[in-house]
């Protein structure tokens, strides 16, 4: 979810009151493909990321959605069977603000999601696997599942102007073979 779905960073950013906008645009020219540039934020990743208020369902489920949200999930299900396979942070809201979250998007019915950290056990030859985070997308290949990098500032593909389409065009490719 949080990266390729929901702008979790930029929201994280937000609550620790940095310029999310303006630390995105130095991240993207200074520092592109970079995982977290702690001398741009000044930082350290465990210091960001255990910040208080990243730990409460509010946050979790109050996480805005990418504009190209509805499109992806739109073009994806179009593909084949959409299910949400995110990871929680520890954090004691998160689990449950995810779930709030995905709930306020499809309603109270909606059981298409797997929280677990550990994403290439669900890996084999008709999985794929769309994520913004190269080490969840190399154990799941490794596993015999399908990977499809998506690109952010923070990966290999941070010069991709159209994340959807070029995740589309990847993935009607490979199912093409």
């Amino acid at each position: 979810m949080d990266g390729v779905c929901v702008d979790f960073l930029g929201a994280a950013m937000a609550t620790q009151g940095y310029d999310a906008n303006g630390y995105f645009k130095r991240w993207l020219g200074e520092h592109p493909g970079q995982l977290f540039p702690e001398e741009l934020m000044g930082k350290t990743p465990v210091e960001f990321f255990t910040h208080p208020h990243l730990r409460t369902a509010e946050f979790w489920a109050n996480l805005i959605p990418f504009s190209w949200f509805e499109k992806l999930y739109s073009e994806l299900d179009r593909l084949g069977h959409v299910i949400f396979l995110t990871a929680p942070i520890s954090a004691p809201g998160c689990v449950q603000g995810k779930h709030q979250w995905l709930i306020n998007q499809f309603g109270n019915d909606f059981h298409e999601f797997i929280f677990t950290r550990h994403k290439e056990r669900l890996a084999h030859a008709n999985a794929y696997l769309v994520d913004d985070m190269p080490f969840n997308i190399d154990p799941f290949v490794s596993r015999n599942g399908h990977g499809l990098l998506f690109p952010q500032i923070w990966n290999a593909h941070s010069g991709v102007d159209d994340p959807v389409a070029h995740v589309i065009e990847r993935l009607e490719q490979n199912l093409a073979s």
